[in-house]
């Protein structure tokens, strides 16, 4: 299991798809993974400013290749 934290436009549904685009290691192309939503939990304490508002499990669906000019706006990795 892995657990990192990205910012989306709002917090997904179980079902739905996020695009989430790293950085190779050697930095010369992306990586983009395709996830599907497996569960959603809402973080009902606001205890810091930078607590997420929602914790999302999710499944690899798919990944690929891209170069360093592929941009998924909105899903870049923090």
């Amino acid at each position: 299991m892995e657990t990192f934290t990205v910012n989306l436009p709002q917090i997904p549904k179980v079902g739905e798809t996020i695009v989430v685009e790293r950085i190779s290691p050697q930095k010369q192309f992306v990586i983009i993974f395709e996830y599907i939503v497996t569960a959603v939990q809402f973080n009902a304490s606001r205890e810091s400013t930078d607590a997420a508002d929602a914790q999302v499990s999710a499944s690899l669906n798919h990944c690929w290749e891209g170069t360093s000019n592929f941009k998924v706006n909105n899903f870049l990795e923090k």
